[in-house]
């Protein structure tokens, strides 16, 4: 089986990364402690991480 390429890794991590950073602005302003909000966000950011990782490799075939 061939790895992921560098393309697909980057754009998933682009979208996990805007995925933590809209949900932890959220989070904070609805009052959670920053702390808080990061944690609360990860498994939703390990799963948008996944599902684009999957996206992105099956667009780029």
């Amino acid at each position: 089986m061939r790895p992921f390429s560098a393309p697909v890794l980057l754009t998933a991590a682009l979208a996990a990364l805007l995925w933590l950073g809209i949900g932890t602005v959220q989070r904070t302003r609805a009052g959670a402690d920053l702390g808080g909000a990061l944690v609360a966000e990860l498994p939703l950011t390990l799963l948008v991480f996944v599902l684009a990782v999957v996206l992105a490799a099956l667009r780029r075939r």
